[in-house]
């Protein structure tokens, strides 16, 4: 057996998706060796269309803005539109690697098979694999790396979340049952004329239903949900909806908030009740669900919504309302879960809570047991906008830490401050595997980056306090001031429209006229 080849450098980041490149970039720039490992043959991660295993749909277009999703100082040409397609999007991310020469760093086709702490150091094995045609690899060469620093960038899309425990009969079902992540296109995976169910409500499942519909002229297509779901469009008075997402908006009491955005969508579509939707959970104790066409379709009875699935029985499957149906075909948009089998047993205990989505993280990024050599990058969910600029933020972040510029609290002001954390995300979110990492962009980025003098003041910049005030501001904003400021930020944030200079302020108004209305009611009845 050849002996195992070591290379020894200073940061080694693990994933050459979005998240990872970002923190090779400012890792990069903070003046560090840097060695990017990748288990497939191409940057992107998520945002790659494979037919083969991990990756969008072949149809998916962001359903975040362009403005709201990009890298800080690599704005998107002005050509393209508002929410670009996959393909867009990795050539976006394949030229920011060239621009900066990201790809330079890239070990392509190299699995991490365990990381772990030696000493000081850090040693990352890893094996060379080649893609076997059916969606996994198979294993070579070994070779280890040694580094003072780390950047975990795999994601926490990286395992499927299927249906535990299994829905009852689920394997008597005589039809084919898969799970998003295999799915590409109607047509590729053979549902044209077929009888589908989905199951979920995310962006995903809406996505898979729409496209049955669309191109796969299906005749009959389900949605299944437990919860229910608050679903807003792309657009809202007609502009990106992620735009509403301004300071001044997430500064209001949530609950305030939550009122607004739900007397929005009633005064839009009506109530979703209407729809069969039937949200257990208030707008903003959740990541809404963005699709244009989602309410067209089921006027048009092109698309149903049924509660959850009480038992399977061959084709048939009956739902929790006594409703019951028969289906050709099930496709299961139920998330993915963190999972991080390459951490050796003693890290990944000081990291994750087993057997759940929750992570032992300081602001998401640092164990508090480990401290700053080792990063996690880009396991938050963002509740609006996308979680590139989090990413980012978070990767500056790292960097200044690794330079000596900032330090982390002490570990127990970390652990206090992730127990604080959990109380405050309990008391707001639904409960739910999916919404254990959420956070708001703008809210959680600030945060950040106050940390090392990156946080855009409004005092500071007198010409642009409206616009961070009322605007999203896009992911530039975060380039103002402190290290690595861009001189073109200012530039960028004034693309973004001030729709919450009008619009919001009319949204306001219509949702005082509405509780007025309410209290008049209530005290003539």
């Amino acid at each position: 057996m050849a002996e195992t080849q070591t290379t020894r450098t200073q940061v080694v980041v693990i994933g050459a998706g979005i998240s990872g490149i970002v923190a090779a970039k400012c890792l990069q720039d903070a003046g560090f060796k840097v060695i990017v490992l990748e288990k497939t043959d191409e940057v992107g991660g998520l945002w790659t269309f494979r037919e083969q295993g991990y990756g969008v749909m072949r149809f998916t277009h962001i359903n975040v803005s362009k403005q709201n999703y990009a890298f800080s100082d690599f704005p998107f040409p002005d050509d393209v539109v508002d929410f670009p397609h996959n393909k867009e999007m990795a050539q976006y991310v394949a030229d920011y690697t060239m621009h900066f020469g990201v790809n330079k760093l890239i070990r392509f086709q190299t699995q991490v098979d365990c990381l772990e702490k030696k000493g000081e150091d850090w040693h990352i094995h890893t094996s060379k694999v080649e893609e076997d045609g059916k969606g996994g690899y198979t294993s070579g060469e070994k070779h280890t790396y040694v580094c003072k620093y780390v950047a975990i960038a795999t994601g926490h899309h990286a395992k499927p979340s299927w249906p535990d425990p299994k829905f009852p009969g689920q394997e008597s079902f005589k039809g084919e049952i898969i799970h998003s992540v295999s799915y590409n296109d109607a047509i590729t995976n053979n549902l044209v004329g077929k009888r589908v169910l989905v199951v979920g409500i995310g962006n995903s499942a809406i996505d898979v239903a729409t496209d049955a519909v669309t191109e796969g002229r299906c005749p009959r297509v389900w949605l299944s949900t437990r919860s229910g779901a608050w679903v807003v469009p792309n657009y809202l008075f007609g502009h990106p909806v992620d735009h509403y997402a301004c300071r001044a908006f997430l500064w209001l009491p949530w609950k305030l908030g939550t009122f607004i955005l739900e007397t929005v969508i009633k005064l839009l579509h009506g109530n979703p009740s209407m729809y069969g939707l039937n949200p257990k959970m208030h707008a903003l104790q959740t990541q809404p669900s963005v699709s244009p066409v989602l309410y067209h379709h089921i006027q048009r009875g092109q698309i149903k919504i049924v509660p959850n699935i009480q038992k399977i029985e061959g084709k048939t499957v009956h739902f929790t309302d006594g409703q019951s149906a028969k289906f050709d075909q099930i496709v299961l948009c139920t998330g993915y879960r963190i999972d991080l089998p390459y951490l050796a047993d003693n890290v990944r205990s000081k990291v994750l809570d087993e057997g759940t989505n929750h992570i032992k993280l300081y602001k998401n990024v640092f164990s508090p047991e480990v401290g700053h050599t080792l990063a996690f990058i880009g396991f938050v969910q963002p509740a609006s906008g996308g979680v590139l600029t989090m990413s980012e933020i978070q990767s500056r972040w790292f960097a200044e830490l690794c330079k000596g510029k900032v330090k982390l609290p002490s570990k127990q002001a970390m652990e206090k401050s992730i127990e604080k954390d959990k109380r405050q995300h309990a008391d707001r979110y639904f409960a739910s595997a999916r919404h254990t990492i959420q956070k708001d962009p703008i809210l959680y980025n600030d945060d950040i980056a106050a940390k090392f003098g990156a946080k855009p003041q409004l005092w500071r910049h007198p010409m642009l306090a409206w616009r961070l005030l009322l605007s999203s501001c896009g992911a530039s904003q975060w380039r103002l001031q402190g290290p690595n400021k861009w001189d073109k930020a200012a530039e960028e944030i004034r693309k973004v429209p001030i729709t919450g200079l009008i619009q919001n302020m009319a949204v306001l108004l219509l949702a005082l006229f509405a509780s007025l209305l309410l209290l008049l009611f209530i005290f003539m009845f």
